[in-house]
């Protein structure tokens, strides 16, 4: 039976309905920057009222950006999302819009990894995590081929993995891996690299602006040494990062994925698949292999929650 999944992000909210694994329609709308969570819902709402307007859905998944209170359909906290401070019940908010419908709620790493083990490029595993590099990097664990969130829904979080315990707080953030190899760090690495006088392409194609994935692709393109040695020091963080989850519970697959790591393309995949086998214990190196089930990742995932009745 049809579900609808909604990715809901801090700039675009995303819904599609799945039927069996095939997407039947899709429809996009803009993030709400100053209603707060309740003109978010409202948006998730008519988005996915926009792909199943004759209600034909069994259920909705929603993929939101922070952790889940696990089995209740809360997000107690989204930073990126305006006005969400405090503890929303989005599965119960939902459902009443719609007919008392079950929602599943999930982390949307979380849901993008398993769009990506069951349909994309994880298949045939049971054992992988998949990592996405955006704006920061999030990340999502099947274990024994089934999600694995954690007693308070924060397994997977390896953007939070300190990987240099060197870093000063004031100066570094923590020193962890998203420190490094998140989008928004990258580029507060390079406006300080730009005030401390070192010059760089990025900055001119930026200007004011935010420096946008594809620019950094195209900084490398132009050969520009700033780009390089930020992108050099990402992909040395996640090799890192990937060894010790490698070496801690001897995962199978690493899929890669997100906007970032998209725009940099099959060589930046390879560069940490090569530092991770020279990092992980015993020679047990895995396969990084890239994200195959794109933008829509998120939302398709979601929807799978539906069919396999998870919250």
């Amino acid at each position: 039976m049809a579900s609808i999944g909604i990715d809901l992000g801090g700039t675009k909210i995303l819904a599609v309905l799945v039927d069996n694994g095939e997407v039947l329609d899709k429809h996009k709308l803009p993030t709400p920057s100053n209603e707060g969570p309740e003109g978010i819902l409202a948006a998730m709402t008519a988005a996915a009222r926009e792909v199943d307007p004759d209600g034909v859905a069994s259920g909705i998944g929603v993929g939101v950006p922070g952790p889940v209170v696990p089995g209740s359909g809360v997000l107690p906290l989204a930073c990126n999302l305006s006005g969400w401070a405090s503890p929303v019940d989005v599965a119960g908010e939902l459902s009443a819009r719609f007919d008392q419908r079950p929602v599943f709620v999930d982390n949307d790493c979380n849901a993008a990894t398993l769009a990506e083990h069951r349909l994309g490029a994880g298949r045939g595993v049971d054992d992988l995590v998949g990592v996405f590099m955006g704006t920061g990097v999030g990340a999502g664990l099947i274990l024994d081929g089934r999600l694995r969130r954690g007693p308070r829904g924060m397994a997977g979080e390896i953007g939070h993995m300190v990987v240099d315990f060197s870093a000063r707080r004031d100066e570094e953030g923590l020193g962890e891996l998203e420190d490094y190899a998140g989008r928004s760090a990258l580029e507060r690495r390079a406006r300080t690299l730009h005030a401390q006088g070192e010059s760089s392409a990025l900055i001119a194609l930026a200007g004011e602006g935010r420096m946008k994935s594809k620019l950094w692709k195209r900084a490398l393109d132009e050969g520009d040494r700033v780009a390089f040695r930020l992108i050099d020091q990402a992909a040395e963080a996640l090799s890192s990062a990937l060894a010790s989850v490698v070496d801690l519970i001897d995962i199978e697959m690493v899929v890669l994925g997100g906007g970032m790591a998209e725009r940099l393309g099959p060589e930046f995949l390879d560069d940490v698949a090569a530092r991770l086998e020279t990092r992980v214990f015993a020679g047990n190196a895995v396969p990084v292999r890239a994200a195959s089930t794109g933008d829509i990742g998120g939302a398709l995932g979601a929807a799978l929650l539906v069919e396999e009745g998870q919250m």
